[in-house]
């Protein structure tokens, strides 16, 4: 019988490759890759409130669970619930013996606990809400806590907590990995505090010449500029129609994907989704390979064609077209289009264009390709491109008339009437306050990823409900209907702007936000 497979533990950091402070995308794309190893992987969140309320991973099958924030989706705790799944070890030790894996027993009891953790301060004494005999103490070390039962009979303040639990209590049922000292210091704000450690593993201990740095927050300032805060805390600039494919690889590193733009428009026809590495270039032991999630699975640029699906496509645009590419970053959570440089869009009423905004000299050169888009994904579990990207975090440092700062965490119906008005001095509000329905649907082969999109002009709404499955080839999205049949995405809208485009889900979550 082979052996199970085994975890390394370290307290305040990781429970394996499973790195506190690591993003959600980091550790589902590492998960998903793993199926032998993570066979059932069970994901939890609010499809009303996803932006507020924690998300949750779970693998019922390797006996613990991953807590994320929701706002910034990174790692925040490791909860092992059953130690009988597989082997966790801790500098090098068994957890629980091998031998007693087989037979459903932890027998971690306080004596083995000790032996490994040493010494620690008296814990915390919970009685269970539901009238029984029976509480929870909890024993904290930094970056630590186990959990012993222990009878309500053989607790009292007074006494010893070493010699109860040594006499009374059963083998401990779970262990938190947090970070920070003890756990009920660390509970108060453990969703809220600074992590230490990056979101992305690559960048554990990076050396110079190592990944790029990581993008911690972007701020958009209208006109085309839009400015990248590393975790560093350098700036990196970005300005439309000024900024070349070679000064985002100074910045950002190479791409993890280049998509050329004219490689769907020739398949407009297709009503198939392609397969994900069909068409993309990406780097050596690299686990990603879709397209920017501004397609649609029609393989139309939902974030142009939705909104002109009538007008067709001139010489002089077709040209334009197939000089365009796509760098995708899917670690930093976005997009850039790369093509001949544009007009830049008019700021809404009473902007200061200097306000902070970072300023550039450089004038443009025509045939030369310069950034003409930025697509900035919100990675909201339920929506359509879930996991393709890195969670985005942005805020619109421009509109004046806003009383709170716009970021990717405001609703969008917080703030729409605000832009119309803002920006009704260069479009009509009617174009600006109605948005574009794109109903999705999965359907066929979902190892082929094949689907469906269909662009309603007014209000559609699906009542459904989606769940996540991991099936053998990844994450599958359902949408079952009465007979088990279909499988439809609920609806998302896009709302234009001048310079901006918003997919907004059917909970008022930002799914994507488009800066052009």
């Amino acid at each position: 019988m082979a052996e199970p497979a085994s975890l390394p533990f370290r307290a305040a950091h990781s429970l394996g490759f499973m790195v506190l402070g690591a993003s959600l995308f980091d550790v589902l794309t590492k998960l998903k890759n793993d199926t032998r190893t993570f066979p059932k992987i069970d994901l939890t969140f609010s499809s009303d409130t996803p932006l507020k309320t924690t998300i949750i991973v779970s693998l019922p099958k390797n006996g613990f669970r991953l807590r994320f924030d929701a706002p910034d989706q990174r790692l925040r705790l490791i909860e092992i619930t059953d130690f009988t799944r597989m082997l966790f070890t801790f500098k090098g030790g068994e957890l629980v013996p091998l031998q007693s894996l087989a037979n459903g027993q932890s027998y971690l009891t306080y004596k083995k606990v000790y032996q490994l953790f040493g010494p620690t301060y008296p814990g915390e004494y919970i009685r269970l809400q539901d009238a029984s005999n029976m509480g929870l103490y909890v024993l904290s070390w930094p970056g630590l806590s186990i959990t012993f039962p222990v009878p309500v009979s053989s607790y009292s303040p007074d006494k010893d907590y070493a010699a109860m639990l040594t006499a009374s209590a059963s083998p401990a049922t779970a262990m938190a990995i947090y970070e920070g000292r003890f756990w009920p210091e660390v509970r108060k704000d453990l969703f809220t505090r600074i992590p230490t450690n990056p979101r992305s593993s690559s960048l554990l201990g990076r050396p110079k010449e190592g990944p790029a740095d990581e993008v911690e927050h972007v701020n958009v300032y209208g006109a085309g500029r839009v400015e990248l805060l590393r975790r560093s805390g350098s700036k990196t600039p970005i300005i439309l129609s000024q900024t070349t494919p070679q000064d985002l690889i100074t910045e950002l590193g190479p791409p993890d994907a280049v998509m050329p733009r004219s490689s769907l428009s020739d398949e407009k026809e297709q009503q198939t989704y392609p397969k994900p590495r069909a068409a993309v270039s990406c780097r050596p032991n690299n686990s990603y390979g879709s397209y920017p999630s501004s397609y649609s699975s029609t393989n139309t640029d939902t974030y142009e064609t939705d909104f002109d699906e009538d007008e067709e496509t001139n010489g002089a645009e077709a040209s334009e077209a197939s000089e365009q590419q796509y760098y995708c970053y899917f670690e930093h959570g976005f997009d850039i289009l790369l093509g001949p440089p544009t007009d830049i869009s008019f700021l809404p009423k009473g902007a200061d264009e200097a306000s902070g905004a970072p300023q550039s000299n450089l004038t443009a050169i025509d045939g030369h390709l310069t950034v003409t888009q930025i697509i900035f994904h919100g990675n909201i579990p339920g929506s359509y491109p879930f996991n393709r990207h890195r969670r985005s975090r942005w805020s619109l440092n421009y509109i004046p008339s806003c009383e709170t700062l716009i970021t990717s965490e405001s609703l969008f119906p917080s703030f729409h009437q605000t832009l119309v008005k803002s920006f009704s001095h260069i479009w009509p509000a009617s174009d600006m306050s109605e948005g574009m329905v794109i109903v999705r649907s999965w359907g066929g082969d979902t190892d082929s990823m094949t689907g469906s999109a269909i662009l309603i002009n007014g209000e559609f709404d699906l009542e459904d409900d989606m769940e996540f499955v991991n099936g053998q080839d990844g994450w599958e999205r359902e949408k079952k209907d009465e007979n088990g049949d279909e499988q439809w995405l609920r609806n998302t809208k896009l709302y234009k702007f001048p310079g901006l485009m918003f997919e907004v889900m059917h909970n008022g979550a930002i799914s994507a936000l488009t800066v052009c």
